[in-house]
């Protein structure tokens, strides 16, 4: 998103590449910041698109202590995480296997009643301070837009498609040679504006709120 490109030639491939890639209700264009609020950590948060190819992207995540990237692949049905661990770390320790990844995060073609789900396995560990953490899980993610609404958020009032998803992990945690089954599923709705993206997100214990976008 950083890039700005000085030849025609150059720009009429980046055109192509954002039309590849972008999405009606999840905006994938280089050289925008979406700024969010959220309620476990009072410090704001960024998300920066990079390196947007015709079928690739990655999103930078900065928080206040540590940051990550995420990269996402996309095509006809929509848009996708094929690997769960984040990479480009900065002040986080985790090392992550994908050994497999099915359906997409966000469909193509987003409307009212539209349904789908999202997939994956993934085993590692991560270091908190000098405790190491393995972990061996599979989560799965199932969606559907239940309708359209007003929403109300820092950066101002849009109308937004309503998601409501259920994400189930199952797998084991091993801490200190003691291993613990991991058997969680929260329940979530979020709210995704046209040429904006997600403005708002809840769950039972989490809020998070887009503050500002900067194109």
């Amino acid at each position: 998103m950083r890039s700005i490109l000085g030849v025609l030639a150059l720009v009429v491939l980046g055109t192509a590449a954002w039309a590849k890639c972008d999405h009606p209700f999840y905006p994938v264009r280089e050289g925008w910041v979406w700024t969010y609020s959220s309620s476990v950590d009072k410090n704001p948060y960024t998300i920066q698109t990079l390196e947007v190819k015709a079928d690739r992207f990655i999103q930078r995540f900065t928080f206040t202590n540590f940051g990550f990237d995420s990269r996402w692949t996309c095509d006809a049905r929509g848009l996708t995480q094929p690997e769960f661990a984040p990479s480009g770390q900065t002040g986080l320790q985790m090392k992550f296997k994908t050994r497999k990844a099915t359906g997409v995060v966000l469909p193509q073609n987003l409307r009212v009643g539209s349904s789908w789900s999202y997939s994956y396995e993934a085993s590692g560990e991560a270091q908190q301070g000098n405790l190491t953490i393995q972990m061996e899980q599979s989560v799965r993610t199932t969606s559907k837009v239940v309708g359209q609404e007003s929403v109300s958020v820092p950066a101002g009032r849009f109308t937004a498609l309503k998601v409501e998803s259920t994400q189930t992990t199952r797998g084991t945690m091993t801490m200190g040679g003691r291993s613990s089954p991991l058997n969680l599923t929260v329940k979530s709705t979020s709210w995704y504006a046209p040429n904006v993206g997600l403005v708002r997100s809840q769950s039972e214990q989490v809020v998070i709120e887009l503050v500002s976008l900067k194109r």
